[in-house]
């Protein structure tokens, strides 16, 4: 059984329709990259998996538990989704500690001693320990976001979500998120990410969906997706994308 099934999703804003019967399943321990120009539905797909954003018509299943059933509880359910967003969303009041602890300390309920212990462990695994007491004020962009992964991993989820978490980073900060990201690939974590880094979905995707116009268009494995797809489009938008982004890991 896939561990998320997303089945005909519909999403419309007034009369715009953003998602227009979007299907997908994701394996344990896969990661997927979606990829299409602006506005076309990608970031409002995560969004809908994990209900923050209420789908029109559709079903999404996270293992066996059916995320938009009624009664569903998103508290549950939303900490066994991590979402890391393109612009932090950390508390700007909080330390990086703070941020990293509220998730196991709310939520999941843990006493202070053990979500401080799970907090550190997150931080130290993103790079982070000695910056346990800075304020996001105080952390580079790339740094913000590395603390952002460690408060979705603190929670232990079977999925992760990112959502373009390296669209608001300066150039030479973007290395520092993605090598984050590749190492959790690496280790088996379960990701659906939205990017333009072409290098990041070429080597490290197991599959790429690209979308346009609230539709997916084509998916495949990497090699496929870039060296012979079989839609005209997917191609042109790999190429013009690519130049435009690089092609580098």
């Amino acid at each position: 059984m896939p561990l998320l099934r997303v089945e005909d999703l519909h999403k419309r804003y007034g009369t715009e329709e953003v998602l227009r019967g979007v299907s997908l399943t994701v394996v344990k321990g896969e990661t997927k990259v979606v990829i299409g120009p602006s506005g076309t539905g990608k970031s409002t797909l995560l969004r809908c998996i994990n209900r923050l954003t209420e789908p029109d018509r559709g079903r999404v299943w996270l293992g066996d538990s059916e995320v938009t059933g009624k009664g569903t509880n998103l508290n549950r359910i939303r900490s066994q989704i991590g979402f890391v967003f393109q612009d932090f969303n950390l508390f700007t009041h909080l330390t990086a500690l703070d941020n990293v602890r509220l998730g196991p300390l709310r939520v999941k309920g843990m006493g202070k001693k053990e979500a401080t212990e799970r907090a550190m462990a997150e931080l130290t695994r993103v790079g982070l320990a000695d910056k346990a007491s800075a304020y996001p004020a105080e952390l580079s962009g790339g740094q913000q976001q590395r603390v952002s992964i460690a408060r979705a991993l603190a929670m232990d989820p079977q999925l992760i979500l990112f959502d373009e978490p390296t669209s608001a980073l300066d150039p030479e900060l973007i290395g520092e998120v993605l090598g984050v990201m590749v190492k959790l690939a690496e280790e088996g974590m379960t990701m659906i990410v939205v990017t333009h880094e072409m290098g990041f979905a070429r080597s490290v995707a197991d599959e790429i969906v690209f979308m346009e116009h609230g539709v997916i268009v084509e998916q495949g494995p990497p090699e496929k997706m870039f060296r012979s797809p079989e839609v005209a489009r997917t191609g042109d938008f790999l190429r013009k994308i690519s130049e435009l982004y690089g092609d580098a890991a």
